[in-house]
C-alpha cells in the first residue's frame, strides 16, 4: 500500500471515529493532526515526546479532545471506548490509551 493510500485509509478511519464518538453522545474537538519536523524537534527538546519520529509527521496520527457533558476529559479512562472502537476499525490502528499515556492519540502503524 502506498503512503497516500495509507494516509487516506487513516483519515477515513479517523472520520469514522469522530462520527462514532458523536453517536455515543461524546463531543470531540480536533487536536494535533499533522506535525512538522520543526515542531517535532521542539517537542523532543522539551521532553514532550519519546519518539524519534512521530506518526503525526507522516500524517498517520491524530489527537482528539474528548468532552463528556461539556467537561474536557483529562484522565485516561474516559478514552477507553474510543480506543476500543478505533482498534476495531483496522488491524493496524493503535491507540495511545494502551500505552498508559497519550490517551487522546490515535494512529495507524
Amino acid at each position: 500500500m502506498s503512503v497516500v493510500q495509507k494516509q487516506n485509509l487513516f483519515l477515513k478511519n479517523f472520520a469514522l471515529l469522530i462520527l462514532w464518538a458523536n453517536e455515543q453522545g461524546y463531543q470531540v474537538t480536533a487536536g494535533e493532526l499533522h506535525r512538522t519536523d520543526e515542531q517535532h524537534a521542539i517537542n523532543i527538546k522539551k521532553g514532550l515526546t519519546k519518539a524519534t519520529r512521530s506518526k503525526h509527521q507522516d500524517r498517520l496520527a491524530g489527537d482528539l479532545n474528548l468532552f463528556i457533558k461539556g467537561v474536557y476529559q483529562t484522565k485516561r479512562e474516559p478514552y477507553k471506548p474510543l480506543a476500543d472502537y478505533w482498534k476495531s476499525l483496522h488491524p493496524d490502528n493503535v491507540a495511545g490509551y494502551d500505552w498508559g499515556w497519550d490517551a487522546n492519540h490515535f494512529e495507524m502503524k
